[in-house]
Order: C-alpha cells, then structure tokens, then sequence
C-alpha cells in the first residue's frame, strides 16, 4: 500500500480509519501479545477484507463511542457565537441521534472492512460526518509512539500521523488501546475533540478570508459600475437614442465597460479559493455576474433591434440581479455573524 494512502473510508468519526488503515503498511515485526501487534493486525484486516479479524485487534463500539463525544464536543467548543446555553442545547440534541447514528457508522465500517469501498448512497449521513470532519481528505503519514502506559501496564498509546490540508500540517491523533488476557485491542481516540475543533476554526479562518476577499471584489467593482453609469447618463442626457451616433456610442460602453466589467468580477469571484461553507455564496456570486452580463449584453442589442422582447429580456435581467445582491449581502452577514 502506498505510504501517501487517501483515507476515504466510512466512519463518520473516521480517526479509527486512520488507525486500521495505519497498520497495514507499517510493518511492525512484533510479538503478537503487544500493541504494535494489534495496529498491524487491523491493517492486515483491512487489506485482507477480513471483518472477524478486523475485530480481533479493535473493539469499534468503544472507539465509536469516544469519537461521537469528541466530534460533538469539538463542534459546540469550537462555535463561536454560541451561549454556553445553547451548547448545552446542541448537546443535548445531537444525543437524540447517537443510537441510529453510531449504528449507521457501525454498518458502513463493517461494508468497508469486508468490500474496501464506501456506497456514498446508501451512507450519506457518514459522508456528511467525514466531509465535516475533514477526515475524507487526510493523508496517512506515520505510526508512531507505541508505547505502554507506565501507570496502567494493560493500556498503551500510540501517535497516528496525518496531514489534513485544511489545516495545512500535519497532526497526530492519539489512540488507545487496551489488553485483555494477553490480546490487545484498539478501543479509543484520546484527542478528536482537539482536532474536530482545530478543523473548524481553521474552517473559520478561511471563511473570513473569503467573505474578506469576495467583499473587496464586491466594493472595488461596484465603485467602478458607479462611475461608469456617470458617464453612461452623461452621453444619454446629452445624446439622443433616435440617432444612431447616441445608440452606437452607448453600445460601447455596453460592451466594453459595463459587460467586460462583469465578466472580470465574475473571473476574480474563480480565482478565490472557496472554502465549503462559502460554496453557496459564490455561487450566487457567480450567478449575478452572469446575469449583468447578459443584461449589458441585452441592452446592448437593443441598441441595434430597438426590440421591445429584448429591452424587456435586459430589464428583467437588472431586476434579478438586484434581487440576486440582496440575498448574498443577506447570506454573507449570516456568514460573518
């Protein structure tokens, strides 16, 4: 297996892919009655689509259990405008799905140990819990610090290293693991608050940066607009549009301030890198953008055809657009809040 592995697997607290996912290409060479032994074993499970084996070396409603509190205690921390209040509510709420959703979690591991392939349609819940998580784009880096717990002899530790892109480092989930009778089990994720809060702020600060850029995008072009529809209501009130002279010289600026101006907005908007919360946003973005230039582009016609079906097209144009801004200056404080 390639050490650069994708995890894409289907736990929706999917540190435990990390883990069993781990063993199977660090090759341990250990006695069978260590902890190094039970990570390579789950590794081997999962290479060899061996479900009874993959449990012999991980006790998956332990780990489940300690990843569904760390994931919705990473969360509620991790929200920032939230009263203490309302993350006691959040809590609360999210435990009246913990049965079905542990279960589904369950199911979809289960499928993947014994086919290596998650159905995103038959586990939807769990992709929306990887793609929160950030864990259905993490990297395996490395296994390492397995070590015995020197207070309790019949517990051990080890470090599971991955880059997670979002966060732009590398970042080292803590496991557990536990003996019983002289077999060792992988039984809990020690740290997945911390990195369930560290994913989302790091979410946070790409967001911000966004709403920062996509706001100056914003500013910068509708000063531009303004000064042109200046100049654009100078030549009118000074022209006259039953002359061709008047028609043609606004067709210019049609074409070349007012539609080149919001196809270059719209190609700023492609250039930014948009974090998955903003995904709404920018695509509203975008879709204003391409509504103005099909109504400067309209106008523009008009000032050919002097067809009504085609000032019409252009005026209901503006009118969405106008409508279209208020929802994304709506949704983008939403966002800021």
């Amino acid at each position: 297996m390639n050490k650069r592995l994708r995890i894409t697997i289907g736990a929706g607290l999917a540190a435990l892919a990390v883990i069993v996912a781990g063993g199977g290409y660090y090759n341990f060479h250990v006695r069978t009655d260590t902890p190094g032994y039970a990570i390579e074993v789950a590794g081997e499970a999962l290479e060899e689509h061996d479900v009874k084996k993959f449990y012999r070396a991980v006790n998956l409603d332990s780990v489940l259990d300690s990843g569904y509190d760390g994931f919705i205690d990473g969360l509620t921390v991790a929200e920032r405008t939230a009263t203490p209040e309302t993350k006691d509510a959040i809590r609360n709420f999210t435990q009246m799905f913990r049965v079905p959703m542990l279960a589904s979690m369950k199911e979809a591991i289960n499928s993947y140990v014994a086919t290596g392939k998650l159905k995103a349609d038959e586990f939807v819940g769990v992709r929306e819990i990887l793609e929160r998580t950030g864990l259905n784009d993490i990297e395996l880096r490395d296994v390492k610090n397995v070590e015995l717990n020197d207070a309790n002899r019949n517990e051990a530790f080890a470090d599971v290293i991955i880059f997670q892109p979002e966060l732009e480092r590398e970042f080292p989930v803590q496991v557990i693991l536990s003996r019983d009778d002289d077999s060792w089990k992988i039984t809990r994720i020690k740290n997945f608050q911390d990195y369930v809060e560290q994913i989302t702020q790091a979410r946070r600060v790409q967001l911000d940066e966004y709403l920062t850029k996509a706001s100056e995008i914003n500013s910068r072009h509708d000063a531009a607009m303004r000064e042109a529809e200046k100049k654009y209501g100078v030549v009118l009130s000074g022209g006259d549009l039953a002359k061709d002279e008047t028609r043609a010289e606004l067709k210019i600026m049609l074409i070349e301030t007012f539609k080149s101006d919001w196809e270059t907005r719209r190609q700023e908007f492609l250039d930014l890198h948009v974090p998955r919360e903003a995904q709404p946003l920018q695509d509203l973005y975008v879709k204003i953008c391409d509504l103005a230039v099909d109504a400067a582009q309209s106008y523009a016609n008009w000032m050919d055809d002097r067809n009504s079906v085609t000032i019409k097209l252009a005026e209901e144009r503006i009118r969405q657009v106008q409508t279209l801004m208020n929802d994304a200056a709506t949704m983008a404080r939403r966002m800021t809040s």
